[in-house]
């Protein structure tokens, strides 16, 4: 499964949201080096409560805009949790 992402390096905390319908990693790292990458690979992979080893940088390796890819065993536990969080910026 490949899921586009917007990474926001130097943001406050590390946090998985959407933002405009899309999904957005808030990342503390700056983006060099491609630090606010892992970061943003790392936050997501605790957030689906996976290994990182599990998410691949697919495209947008120097871009705030990227694409990830999931094992598809994953897909399911992705849906719920983008649901989960699409339900609480509704109340």
């Amino acid at each position: 499964m490949v899921i586009d992402i917007e990474v926001l390096p130097r943001s406050s905390c590390n946090e998985v949201r959407i933002r405009n319908g899309k999904l957005t990693v808030a990342v503390t790292s700056p983006p060099v080096g491609g630090r606010a990458t892992a970061a943003a690979i790392s936050a997501i992979a605790k957030w689906l409560h996976i290994g990182s080893s599990y998410i691949v940088l697919v495209s947008g390796k120097n871009s705030r805009r990227k694409r990830i890819s999931i094992p598809d065993e994953f897909e399911a536990r992705f849906s719920e949790k983008f649901l989960e969080l699409d339900s609480t910026l509704k109340r």
